[in-house]
């Protein structure tokens, strides 16, 4: 029923039903007139409230339109549910493509996972075996083993047996060869005793000779003249080496390498001459000393207020105590020595230095071929000449570091003022004549200077 319909019987302006007639109509609207006053703001509120509802109606009617609409064969909610149908069709179709895949990967997995447990068991079984022939081989190379010992521990102790008869066999011959050595011993001495007697008889016929010639002159008169080269060796050393003066003033390139040192402890000059290089470390207020063989050149040494002594270089080097010196100095002295007493001597020097303590050993170049051919040769003694590399690995390689190479006493280089400058071969002539230069004038001398580690 529609509002206008459930209000068809009611007054609008009272809100009672007044029509018809008759003494209750007749009442009823005596009654209104007397309640209007106070229902008339009910009536107002009535009238909007029936405007509402009609409103509130034909809303509805709308919506049912347009929900009768969206549900009808044709309307959009239909078609979406149908879509929404027919995927729904499609996602079940997928799931049951996607159950069918699962079934066979089932399937699958399955198979490779038997065809796996037979291939472990099939493993495991060679494993097994392998481990047996393992074992079977390992006791059967331990008891090959342990025969071998046995067999060898036998074969020692046979050995030890051989070498404790054959002890006894030697000590045996000791104590023969011993017994011999008394006799023989016995037989030198009576030898010697012999000799001195058949001296006496010599002395006794040399004396009856005096007697007989008294005119002989007396052995204090006669003059004994030196021989060997030691007679001549200063004056050889003056000759070819060249003055005091000048060897004095090329070991003065040392100082300061030696002032370095000067701390740790005095400098021993080998083979010191005639004092050149001590001359100039006492100029310079360096505590040295040196040695030499040659009496003479100690005696010049001595008498220039100098400290020399008479003495060689191994037995000197082996008799200083340890750790020591300061510096050990060898001026042209290591061409002199054969390579065995060279070694010798570097082994005793490294043993007589303080740690950080320096060589100095200066020798003739063979590098320059003049010198190597026939310079080196004019000194008699010289026993043959060391290569620079050579004399660096020696020192190096028996203890000593910072070992390096100074050449020294250059020639000068004749080809300087005749060297083409212009040209097409000048470079190329300038190049042979440098490497000619090198070879033939290079540097006469060349020292090596190494240190003790610290």
């Amino acid at each position: 029923m529609s509002v206008d319909e459930s209000i068809s019987g009611v007054n609008t302006s009272f809100g009672l039903p007044i029509a018809g007639r008759g003494p209750k109509s007749i009442i009823r609207r005596i009654t209104a007139k007397f309640i209007w006053p106070f229902l008339r703001h009910q009536v107002d509120l009535n009238h909007v409230l029936i405007a509402e509802v009609r409103d509130l109606q034909a809303k509805q009617q709308i919506l049912l339109a347009v929900v009768e609409q969206q549900l009808s064969p044709t309307g959009q909610a239909t078609v979406a549910i149908r879509d929404l149908d027919r995927q729904l069709d499609l996602v079940e179709d997928g799931l049951h493509n996607v159950e069918n895949a699962l079934h066979i990967l089932e399937g699958q997995y399955t198979s490779v996972v038997l065809q796996r447990e037979s291939h472990l068991a099939d493993v495991q079984t060679h494993l097994t075996k392998r481990t047996q022939q393992l074992e079977n081989q390992i006791d059967l190379s331990h008891r090959q083993l342990l025969a071998r010992f046995y067999d060898g521990f036998g074969a020692l102790q046979r050995d030890v047996t051989d070498v404790v008869g054959q002890f006894a066999d030697l000590s045996a011959l000791v104590d023969e060869y011993e017994s011999r050595t008394h006799v023989a011993l016995d037989a030198e001495r009576r030898q010697i005793a012999g000799a001195l007697a058949r001296m006496a008889e010599v002395d006794h016929f040399l004396t009856e000779v005096k007697r007989s010639y008294p005119e002989l002159a007396p052995p204090e008169r006669l003059v004994k003249l030196s021989t060997g080269f030691d007679a001549v060796s200063r004056a050889h050393a003056l000759r070819f080496r060249g003055s005091f003066d000048e060897v004095k003033e090329r070991v003065s390139i040392y100082v300061p390498d030696l002032k370095s040192v000067a701390a740790l402890g005095p400098v021993l000059d080998v083979g010191c001459g005639g004092g050149e290089l001590l001359t100039v470390l006492k100029e310079n207020d360096i505590e040295a000393y040196g040695i030499e063989i040659l009496d003479s050149a100690v005696q010049e040494c001595v008498a220039a207020g100098l400290d020399a002594r008479v003495d060689d270089a191994l037995h000197h080097l082996a008799t200083v105590p340890p750790a020591s010196l300061g510096a050990v100095t060898a001026i042209h002295v290591v061409e002199h020595l054969g390579m065995d007493t060279l070694i010798e001597m570097i082994d005793l020097s490294l043993r007589a230095l303080k740690p950080g303590g320096m060589i100095i050993f200066e020798t003739p170049n063979p590098g320059n071929v003049m010198v190597g051919a026939d310079s080196f040769y004019i000194d008699p003694t010289h026993d043959h000449p060391i290569p620079s590399a050579l004399l660096e690995f020696l020192v190096s390689i028996r203890g000593f570091t910072e070992a390096q190479v100074v050449p020294l006493k250059r020639a000068p280089n004749l080809f300087t003022n005749v060297m083409p400058t212009e040209g097409v071969w000048a470079n190329d002539v300038s190049r042979v004549a440098q490497h000619v230069a090198n070879v033939f004038l290079g540097a006469e001398d060349y020292a090596v200077v190494a240190r003790r580690a610290v």
